[in-house]
């Protein structure tokens, strides 16, 4: 990845770790003179975000267009900046690339993507970055979270306002801000997700897969449907993961850190044959195309490029309506196989201690959002009374 302007890596003595601080030049300090220099940064692309915006404002400076270059002190998008400053944002996860450099972790990019996605939007006649912090009050949280919710969905609305309490806890905390008004907004919660596969778009998923040359996400499909697991528990499987004498699969849980152990079912043995080991590394799956080990990335675009070329079609969700009335719709998700093959589990007569070993919950009330009821259930209640 190219650096932005401004960006001069570093390398911490104490921990051999790169960092890239923002070093600005002569002009750059003078247009800016409240901007405090440096800046320090732990991944490569918040480095690169930031001096590329101060490149951009740089150069609207000089044309004379200074709508949207002196960034009030007293502004949200400041506040923001404060924030991607923080250690309580530089200190969520990341991750090195092969070159040694940190990127950023899923944490912190959906973070950034939520403060991106939220700036612009003008609940008044201002947008929501030149607000003046002191102006952000309840009535003014209420209507953002609204519009969001209106705009993209509850489920956003939701998470941009958590990660939002974090900016203003952060603000808070240095002194910049009074209070912290999203903390008063109580979020409703979410409806639970009730997408499931049918057989018929499993089987017809996996077989596109094989005949498109991309073993590795059908037999991860696979994977996800028998052991009932998170597309990121299963992507990250490795070869030491399987016992051979026993044939059963053991891994910790990303999520949970839950230890699982779970008996390779014979279809997942019977796709295991159609991946090789490699000497680079120990994991199961590779991209075909670099012979590399997946990134969540990558194997969630593959994911949409199959599904879309195979025809895979969207779902009507369950009581979730537009905001003229209208039905809502969603794709079917790879992580949607892990309640399939819950609920497959449970309407083929598994417990709930059997489904939680099987799925690694630690409540069995959690395990009414994998194993749904419907339809069979009601028939088969029907069929022990008699009735039909």
């Amino acid at each position: 990845m190219n650096k932005a302007p401004y960006v001069r890596p570093r390398l911490l003595r104490s921990s051999g770790l790169r960092v890239y601080d923002i070093r600005p030049t002569t002009t750059l300090s003078q247009a800016f003179p409240h901007i405090k220099f440096p800046e320090t940064y732990n991944s490569l692309a918040d480095a690169n975000q930031r001096g590329f915006e101060l490149k951009r404002k740089l150069d609207a400076y000089k044309s004379g267009d200074r709508n949207d270059i002196v960034v009030d002190a007293r502004s949200v998008e400041t506040l923001v900046n404060h924030y991607k400053s923080s250690m309580a944002f530089m200190n969520l996860p990341n991750k090195v690339n092969s070159r040694g450099e940190i990127v950023d972790g899923a944490t912190k990019r959906s973070y950034r993507g939520h403060l991106n996605h939220v700036l612009p939007m003008c609940v008044t006649n201002t947008p929501f970055s030149s607000m003046l912090v002191s102006n952000i009050d309840y009535d003014y949280c209420e209507l953002l979270w609204q519009y969001i919710a209106d705009d993209v969905s509850i489920h956003k609305a939701n998470h941009t306002f958590k990660v939002l309490k974090r900016v203003w806890k952060v603000g808070f905390k240095s002194g910049k801000v009074k209070g912290n008004p999203f903390m008063m907004v109580e979020l409703p919660s979410l409806p639970d997700r009730e997408v499931m596969w049918t057989d018929d778009q499993l089987q017809g998923m996996i077989k596109h897969c094989d005949d498109q040359g991309y073993h590795s996400m059908g037999t991860m499909l696979t994977m996800c449907y028998e052991f009932c697991q998170r597309p990121v528990d299963v992507r990250k499987m490795k070869w030491a993961n399987i016992d051979n004498k026993t044939g059963v699969s053991n891994f910790i849980q990303k999520k949970t850190g839950k230890q699982m152990a779970i008996k390779v079912t014979n279809a997942v043995q019977n796709r295991l044959h159609l991946h090789t080991r490699r000497n680079s590394d120990d994991y199961i799956f590779a991209y075909e195309n670099t012979n590399r080990p997946f990134t969540g990335d990558r194997c969630n675009k593959l994911f949409r490029e199959l599904a879309d070329s195979y025809g895979l079609p969207e779902v009507a969700l369950r009581n979730q309506f537009n905001k003229d009335g209208s039905q809502k719709y969603s794709s079917i998700w790879m992580a949607d196989l892990r309640r399939t093959g819950a609920t497959h589990a449970s309407r083929s007569g598994c417990t709930d201690r059997e489904l939680m070993a099987l799925t690694g919950h630690k409540n069995p009330s959690m395990l009414v959002v994998y194993a749904k009821e419907g339809e069979i259930e009601s028939t088969n209640a029907n069929t022990k009374r008699g009735l039909l």
